[in-house]
């Protein structure tokens, strides 16, 4: 009982402590991993520890958009019985992850630095799910058409995260390296919706998204919250370990469901390493299961991630290329995740998809994918 507790304090009780996010090309192209990338103008995001190891003013922008769906593909061959498998697992998700930061040194001295920073961080997840409509096709026992059709609804639920973080870190330097800690305290603005029609073809899909992304209705909530990092490295970045705890006050979201929703702590430890001239390599690792979010009120089970990354960085003079993979160690289905980006300072592309395949419209496509553009610079 007393460890149940223990668990309980450390790691909150709420329903959803949603998956680690993207934010910036750089981590993205190199599969995420960013907790101790020291070199990236979002490092407000992953770990404000880092905010401080760079003595220039740093500014980032990022926008981007990926998909993830779950058992849609068993649509293109359509049967009674794979429609009941279907209707009882299934979720299509689009999310856009958008943002802006700067990062500002503020002192410098021999033995100590700081820096602040400042951010905004924006982003909305659509999700559908298809439920049976009322009674129909529920059971496999019923006679006469029950049993040779289902009628489905559609269930679409919005979450929009906008967080605005002021960070602050403070480095000290040592004959035996350099060692920070970092805060965010942040603003929390958070929109959910939910809304349910009956599904009547792709077109319905379509419009399902389009009312998810342009809708201003929903109910919404003003909260704060709290991360924390730390981090240590060697002179010239040789080694660099990170860690980092993300909502570490648990806000609170209202929905628009019967369901609760809560931003539960994330904790991610990250190292990395510039041994290499010209090269950054980069591991990342969560260091608890966080739960995918695949709409409320669905009745759909609910689905771990947890995620180790590896990445690595070329710095050319003119140009950067940056390749990546990351699996989630809980749930392999979805394969391998691949990561590649291209950039040129100010403008960098970055791309995602994973191993495992399915079928939509007649061809094989990946079960999930992502694009971001976006650069940055520093001076």
């Amino acid at each position: 009982m007393k460890k149940l507790l223990l668990i309980c304090i450390l790691f909150g009780t709420s329903v959803y402590s949603l998956e680690f996010g993207y934010m910036g090309n750089k981590a993205f192209g190199m599969g995420g991993s960013g907790v101790a990338l020291t070199s990236n103008p979002f490092s407000a995001y992953y770990n404000p520890a880092l905010i401080g190891t760079n003595s220039t003013i740093g500014i980032g922008y990022s926008l981007g958009l990926r998909y993830k769906e779950h058992n849609i593909g068993i649509l293109s061959d359509p049967n009674i019985e794979t429609a009941k498998s279907f209707l009882g697992d299934n979720s299509l998700n689009m999310t856009s992850e958008n943002g802006i930061a700067i990062q500002l040194p503020i002192t410098l001295v021999d033995t100590f630095s700081s820096a602040i920073g400042i951010g905004v961080f924006y982003t909305k997840i659509g999700v559908i799910n298809f439920i049976v409509n009322g009674n129909n096709g529920g059971g496999g026992g019923g006679g006469g058409g029950g049993n040779n059709s289902l009628s489905a609804k559609m269930l679409t639920n919005g979450l929009d995260l906008l967080e605005i973080p002021l960070s602050y870190s403070l480095s000290l330097s040592s004959m035996i390296g350099n060692f920070s800690v970092g805060v965010n305290a942040k603003y929390i603005n958070a929109k959910h919706s939910l809304a349910s029609q009956d599904f009547s073809g792709n077109n319905t899909i379509q419009d399902s998204f389009n009312q998810v992304f342009k809708s201003k209705n929903g109910i919404s909530t003003n909260a704060f919250g709290v991360d924390v990092g730390l981090s240590y490295s060697l002179p010239f970045d040789t080694f660099v370990i990170g860690v980092v705890g993300k909502n570490l006050n648990t806000p609170n979201i209202n929905t628009m469901a019967n369901e609760k929703l809560a931003l539960d702590p994330q904790y991610r430890l990250g190292i990395s390493t510039s041994a290499i001239p010209l090269t950054t390599i980069a591991l990342d690792l969560d260091l608890k299961p966080n739960t995918e979010f695949r709409g409320l009120d669905n009745k759909m089970a609910k689905k771990q991630v947890q995620y180790i990354s590896l990445g690595g960085d070329v710095n050319l003079t003119f140009m950067d290329i940056k390749l990546g993979v990351a699996k989630n160690i809980v749930n392999g289905a979805e394969g391998w995740l691949i990561y590649a980006g291209l950039g040129f300072k100010i403008i960098d592309i970055s791309l995602f998809s994973n191993t495992n395949i399915t079928r939509g419209s007649g061809s094989k496509i990946p079960t999930e994918f992502g694009v971001k553009i976006g650069g940055g610079f520093s001076f």
